[in-house]
């Protein structure tokens, strides 16, 4: 982006915050006077930049190379994805002008949108929000993640494709398939999943930069909730192997599990789980769980990562004798997420509660489907934390 093009994007930027001022109650002549005198300095700030720089008076260029169109104020040149952001909060605050809807119509007719999805996030602000569920644990990091563009469909998938090569085969004969790994078809229904957020006028009428952030870190929150909560109703899908030693934990990551994906497996539990193995040392005072050199925030065992899961996210089974999860293997190999790949967001102040209470609810969906994908890639472990068990757990390993 050219310094001019810098410049036009920051004066349409300016314009919305100043729509934003003249159309918020209260406002003050101070205020109005503020903007104004920002706008008349920068508009001075372009005027100067498309005299000295010729090379730069042309129409900006989008990211794809296509030329921009000319949809801001006083005919300046707007990134198409910025005046989508303009139109889409215009339409939650309830006053998106007719052009406004045409370019939300556009881009979500595209999309394909159903008629009752709302409107799809800014693609910017939908990279932000990935960006902010990397602050949780999101199990969608460890899972294969497809992006699908239909809601019904399937996917051909090798399983173990990372460490099975191709087999040889002499000169003039016809290569022969491949006995492992095998080609599965998972299918896949995309279902929806949404949520309410309350959203006080005050806020509404605020910066859209406010908004847009406060939506995000919302938005993440739930997205991570959301998906972890359906990956973890997958991964119940597999058989329960009880744990009764730290010797059967070495079994399952040497013997149980192939070895390709043993050198790739990770290790999962909750608080419960990595509490009592963080107490765990024998006789000679060595813990179990070793600290990874790479990160000293983390432990492992035998030198896979230990990821630890909040107990309400994973949970912890039983009452008297008490059952924590201990999952191995590689959840790449165990289990797909089909991914829209979209939030869609709709606003109201007249439906539910929004009316009687003064505010706007915004309705947030997402579109995801979880699936089983190789049952072998993953042992589902429990391990006892509490009663007899427990305490036989513990002295097989102060015994070594």
């Amino acid at each position: 982006m050219t310094k001019l093009q810098q410049l036009q994007q920051e004066m349409f930027n300016l314009k919305t915050e100043a729509r934003n001022i003249m159309n918020r109650e209260g406002v003050t002549e101070a205020e109005i006077n503020e903007v104004a005198n920002k706008i008349t300095q920068l508009q001075a700030k372009i005027n100067l930049e498309m005299q000295i720089g010729e090379g730069e008076t042309t129409a900006p260029q989008a990211r794809n190379g296509q030329q921009l169109p000319r949809t801001g104020l006083d005919g300046e040149d707007v990134d198409p994805n910025a005046r989508y952001e303009e139109a889409f909060y215009n339409a939650l605050r309830g006053r998106a002008t007719v052009e406004d809807r045409e370019i939300l119509e556009a881009r979500n007719f595209s999309s394909s949108v159903p008629a009752d999805g709302g409107l799809l996030i800014p693609s910017d602000q939908q990279t932000t929000i990935n960006e902010l569920k990397r602050e949780f644990v999101a199990l969608r990091d460890y899972v294969t993640v497809e992006p699908v563009n239909t809601l019904t469909g399937n996917r051909v998938l090798e399983q173990d494709a990372e460490h099975t090569g191709f087999e040889e085969f002499a000169e003039g004969t016809a290569i022969g398939e491949t006995a492992t790994p095998k080609f599965v078809p998972i299918t896949y229904t995309i279902k929806n999943y949404g949520g309410i957020l309350p959203i006080p006028r005050t806020l509404l009428q605020d910066q859209t930069a406010n908004l847009r952030n406060y939506l995000n870190k919302w938005l993440a929150k739930k997205s991570v909730a959301t998906e972890n909560s359906l990956i973890i109703a997958t991964l119940n899908k597999f058989p329960k192997t009880p744990i009764a030693t730290t010797d059967e934990i070495k079994d399952t990551l040497d013997v149980t599990l192939d070895p390709a994906i043993s050198a790739i497996s990770k290790i999962f539990t909750n608080q419960d789980g990595f509490n009592f193995l963080d107490k765990l040392k024998d006789s000679q005072g060595n813990y179990l769980l070793e600290k990874d050199p790479k990160n000293s925030t983390k432990k492992m065992i035998k030198g896979r990562e230990i990821v630890v899961l909040s107990n309400k996210t994973l949970k912890t089974t039983g009452s008297s004798e008490k059952k924590a999860p201990l999952i191995m293997g590689s959840l790449k190999e165990g289990v797909v997420l089909f991914d829209r790949g979209t939030t869609e967001l709709a606003a109201t102040e007249v439906g539910g509660d929004a009316f009687k209470n003064n505010r706007v609810d915004m309705r947030a969906i997402l579109r995801l489907d979880v699936n089983k994908f190789d049952s072998a890639a993953v042992v589902f472990g429990e391990i006892p934390i509490t009663g007899a068990a427990a305490v036989s757990f513990k002295e097989s390993f102060e015994k070594n």
